[in-house]
């Protein structure tokens, strides 16, 4: 029964029969295989300077790795006679820094014991090649192959041995590569971990008091407006306070629902699609305005179809967006003006249009009213305020269901038309 062959064995086999005959492609070939198979460059050194000094015949072989400033080399592997340092210890390369400098330019080194200034107690001076490893122009290190005295390095054998450490340069700058990914994705989980405490602590540390607030404030209110208290000194005034801080405190909540939904949009409140007649649910949340349309004394006109329009979407985000477009309208609709609201539908869309007259946006205002925290003062007559979140929301909102927003704005109208698909 015949049995299967790796890759990997196929590989070994050639590698072992090419010692030999020096083959140094089969040696490169073999150091590629393993960078594309995702081997590291640590894997690669524990076995590439034996694997370099039996191809060549060598009397030694040392890799070493140079730091960001070139300062110091560090050696990660060798077999035979090198350097006067374990392995995995630093030297300090100032005093034969001359001797790198052309390294640095991607040429080979021919040098000698002596002049590398290795204190081993040899007292013979060996011949020592030195190829660089480079990426573009940072040198990253050096393989050095080392001949017994009297041997020499011909042209060929050193284009063939800086031809091998060429591919040991790629397999380690991909080493690095993956190293400085790896350091990022840790990066980026740390951040999502601190952006989901934040957002726990703005949920604590703002909804419940802020929500607590506001219980109270309608307790009072419930309190004050019973008949039982009537006879209290400044009541009228103590319910219009209570009612201003009610007031606040909702937009206060608005405010950090909104931020919190822009600054971390997967943790918006959502529901499941679902089947709804928007003919049916769109006068029925428009009722809730009627109190605040008096308070402002405005008016508000539909032109909503009678029979039943089915719309499938998130209700929970539809209708976020159409409180907060209704609601800008009433804030910036002068007093005794109109806000019209219509619907229009087709076989592919429904589209929602939310209009209010007596305000126009100026033109060099109106490419960034959709921008976060931008802001038009001068339309703000009732003094109202805001962050500026608004309309930045509603356009998330709006493509979170899969549709477009839109807005006109001229002669003393100003009208937003919300389309979603069908």
């Amino acid at each position: 029964m015949q049995s299967e062959t790796s890759d990997s064995d196929r590989f070994n086999v050639a590698f072992a029969g090419s010692h030999t005959a020096r083959s140094y492609q089969t040696l490169m070939q073999k150091i590629l295989f393993t960078t594309l198979q995702g081997g590291t460059f640590e894997e690669l050194i524990h076995w590439l300077p034996t694997a370099i000094a039996e191809n060549f015949k060598l009397k030694g072989c040392q890799i070493e790795l140079v730091d960001e400033n070139q300062r110091t080399a560090t050696l990660v592997g060798n077999v035979g006679t090198g350097w006067s340092i374990p392995l995995n210890h630093s030297r300090n390369l100032d005093k034969v820094w001359e001797f790198y400098k052309p390294s640095k330019l991607g040429k080979s080194l021919l040098l000698n014991t002596q002049q590398l200034g290795i204190e081993n107690g040899a007292t013979t001076s060996l011949p020592w090649l030195g190829c660089p490893m480079l990426h573009q122009t940072t040198l990253l290190g050096s393989v050095w192959a080392i001949r017994r005295k009297g041997e020499t390095f011909d042209e060929t054998e050193i284009k063939e041995l800086q031809q091998i450490v060429d591919c040991l340069a790629i397999a380690l700058h991909q080493t690095q590569l993956t190293q400085t990914v790896n350091i990022q994705k840790t990066e980026i989980h740390q951040l999502r971990q601190a952006k989901d405490e934040f957002l726990q602590l703005i949920s604590h540390e703002l909804f419940v008091p802020l929500g607590n607030i506001q219980l109270s404030t309608q307790t009072l209110e419930r309190i004050f407006k019973d008949v039982s208290w009537r006879k209290v000194p400044q009541r009228s005034t103590v319910l219009k306070v209570l009612s201003l801080l009610s007031q606040e405190c909702r937009r206060q909540k608005q405010f950090v629902d909104n931020l919190i939904t822009l600054m971390f949009p997967e943790h918006q409140k959502t529901s499941e699609p679902m089947l709804m007649n928007l003919s049916d649910w769109l006068p029925s949340l428009l009722r809730t305005f009627e109190t605040r349309l008096e308070q402002e004394e405005l008016t508000l006109k539909t032109n909503i179809p009678a029979e039943p329009l089915l719309v499938e979407c998130d209700i929970t985000q539809l209708e976020r967006t159409i409180t907060e477009l209704v609601t800008n309208a009433i804030k910036y609709t002068p007093p005794k003006k109109t806000i019209k609201i219509a619907v229009q539908a087709t076989d592919k869309a429904v589209e929602i249009a939310i209009a209010n007259t007596g305000v126009q946006i100026p033109a060099n205002h109106q490419p960034h009213i959709f921008e976060r925290f931008y802001r038009v003062p001068a339309l703000d007559q009732q003094n109202y305020g805001g962050s500026g979140l608004g309309l930045a929301l509603v356009k998330q909102l709006v493509s979170n269901l899969g549709g477009n927003i839109g807005f006109k704005s001229t002669k003393q109208k100003t009208t937003f038309t919300v389309q979603l698909p069908r």
